[in-house]
Order: structure tokens, then sequence, then C-alpha cells
């Protein structure tokens, strides 16, 4: 596939299209990061398989990532960043769309960043878009150039959800690295930073049943105890877990260059020069599809109020649903009630449940 904005070079874009029988239409979902992709949708899911059993899907990983020829050092990018940008990804899924899908009218579907990309091309391809879902998303960059604010008001919320929750967290910062007390921690706690536990508590926050092991990891801290620090450094990341298809060079290159990273994180962004920052907000009006918006009630990244502008600012059709239980990640940690969400709004008939063979 020839890398957009007229260079000449090449780099294979890995797919998946799968056909329904008798198709309703077709979907175009665009995966989360950027540069994060799953290695497959999986056709064992709920969501998953009832949209790939009514829909043609197509689902690709975006240049730089999974199999798509992956970025792995910093410096295979090196004088090439401006090749690795959300456009790019969206002149990529045009190229994939016209095609394999011969340019028809798609439902075009993406969460997080995915959401970014998919409001993108809806934007590039007005004809071309018959519908949007769109989960956990913004239509800006503020989420991450405003991110102390951000981050205050989840904790704020954090604590109005649980009382003592706001000293217990400034305290267990002074429990680690060099402020640990030799007599109660751990080697583990003492060689471990601020930072580092900051990180630890960022990765739990991306779920609910995350934000309660977060509060209970911070009670235990203040009061001397580290076996639930232990205990989560032992099992490393869950939330945000690596899989080996993640670009983290691509992901930094474009948060630092379209999502205002650098604003809070210099020393990340360090040489990498900020360019127009991602904000479609002020073309929303121009959106017209039929478009659902899915959020999480307690996301610590993307919370509902970053879905409110999307809502309200489209010109088409709008359902907006917050599902109550969930943090960012909406689809693992309410997966029915995001799919019945889906299914609906695409008026795919309803789905009987497995019948069990009598004894």
């Amino acid at each position: 596939m020839p890398l957009a904005r007229g260079s000449t070079e090449t780099i294979p874009i890995y797919y998946e299209l799968s056909r329904a029988p008798e198709s309703m239409g077709d979907i175009l979902f665009f995966h989360g990061g950027p540069a994060f992709p799953r290695e497959t949708l999986g056709d064992s899911e709920l969501l998953w398989a009832v949209l790939r059993a009514h829909f043609n899907v197509l689902y690709f990983h975006q240049r730089g990532s999974g199999h798509s020829a992956r970025i792995e050092r910093s410096e295979e990018i090196e004088g090439r960043r401006g090749q690795y940008t959300l456009d790019a990804v969206v002149d990529d899924a045009t190229v994939l769309w016209k095609e394999l899908l011969s340019g028809r009218p798609v439902v075009a579907m993406g969460k997080s960043a995915g959401g970014f990309l998919a409001l993108k091309f809806a934007l590039a391809h007005p004809d071309g878009v018959a519908a949007l879902v769109l989960a956990a998303t913004a239509a800006d960059h503020r989420y991450i150039s405003e991110r102390r604010r951000v981050k205050a008001e989840f904790l704020s919320s954090v604590a109005q959800r649980h009382p003592g929750f706001a000293p217990a967290y400034a305290a267990a910062l002074g429990m680690v690295g060099d402020k640990a007390d030799p007599a109660y921690a751990g080697p583990i706690a003492l060689l471990l930073s601020e930072e580092t536990l900051e990180s630890v508590l960022f990765d739990l926050s991306y779920t609910l049943s995350g934000q309660f092991e977060m509060v209970g990891l911070v009670r235990d801290l203040e009061a001397g105890r580290y076996d639930l620090l232990m205990t989560r450094l032992s099992r490393g990341q869950q939330t945000l877990r690596l899989s080996g298809m993640e670009s983290l060079i691509v992901l930094n290159s474009i948060s630092c260059r379209e999502l205002g990273f650098g604003r809070d994180n210099p020393e990340a962004c360090e040489g990498i020069q900020e360019t127009d920052l991602y904000d479609v907000s002020a073309r929303l009006g121009e959106v017209t599809a039929r478009t659902l918006v899915l959020s999480g009630r307690h996301d610590p990244v993307l919370p509902p109020s970053f879905q409110e502008v999307i809502a309200r600012g489209v010109s088409g059709p709008v359902v907006w649903k917050v599902l109550e239980l969930s943090g960012h990640m909406i689809f693992q940690e309410q997966p029915n009630a995001s799919a019945a969400a889906v299914l609906e709004f695409l008026r795919i008939p309803a789905q009987q449940p497995a019948q069990t063979p009598a004894l």
C-alpha cells in the first residue's frame, strides 16, 4: 500500500475482512491506542460474533503496529514521523474501504483513539458513512493536553465515592521510595518511586473493579502495609498489559505531535515537535450520519463530558448512553450492556440465548 501524502514508499497493511452470508451492510472498525491493535477481533466474543453474523466487518492494524510492519525502535521512525499520523491512518482506511468494500457507505466504529479516527473518516467521507459508533472517545486533544485537570477531576470523583480516599492517596505517595519506612517496607517498595506508584494506580483506574483495588491499595499503604502493593507488582500490568502487537514508538509520536502530550510531559516528548493538534469539535455539525455514543460513567481518561460534546455537536440523529458500571474499558467491563446498545442501534434482530439440551 503506498504511503499517503505523495510518498512513493510502500508498507504492508494487515487487515481482516469477514463477510456475512446475508449482510445488512459494512462495518469499518478502528482500533485504539493509537497503534494498540488486538491480534484479531475474534468471533467468540458476543459483540463481534453477532456483528460478523450480520455485517461485513473490515478491521486492520494501523500502520507501524501489529502485523502492519510494526515500528519497534525509535530510529525506525526518525525522519518519517509525518508518515505516522492520524490522517495517514485515515488515508490507509480509505484505500482499504474502496478496494475491499467498493466504497459503499459503512458503519464507522471506534473506541478511544479509534473514535478519533472514525470521526476523521466521517468528516473526510461524509457520503461514505451510514452510521457512527463511538465509544469512550473525544472530539479534541484536551484529554491529554489538559491531563492534570482530567486526573484531578477523576481523583475527586473517587474521593466522593470512597470517603477517606483523598488523604489515603496523598499518604500512599509518601510511603514509597526514599520516603518509605524501612521497618515496614519491603525492598521493592523502597526502590519504587512515587512516579512508578502513580503508574500502577493509573493502570488500575482504567476499570471500575480496578478502581476498587486502587482504593484498597492506597488505604493499605496509608496504614503502613505493603501487601496489596507487592501483590499488584508481582502480577504486573493487568488492564494496560502489552501483547506485543502495540507500537509504543508510534503511540508516543502521535501523542506528542497531535495530542499535546508534551505539555505536561516535556521529557517524554523531547525533540518531537508539536504539530496541528487533534481537534474536530468545530466540525461536528458536518456529521449528519446516525450516531451512537457510548460512555463509561467512571472513565478516568475520557469521562462522559468528552462524549457529551460529540452527542451535542453532531447534526444527525444521536443516541448517547452512559454505562454506569464501567471505566474506560466498557466493552470488557459491561459486555452485555454495550453489545445490546450497539446491536439495538444497528437494528440487528434480538439474539436468542443458546439453548441447553435437555438431560
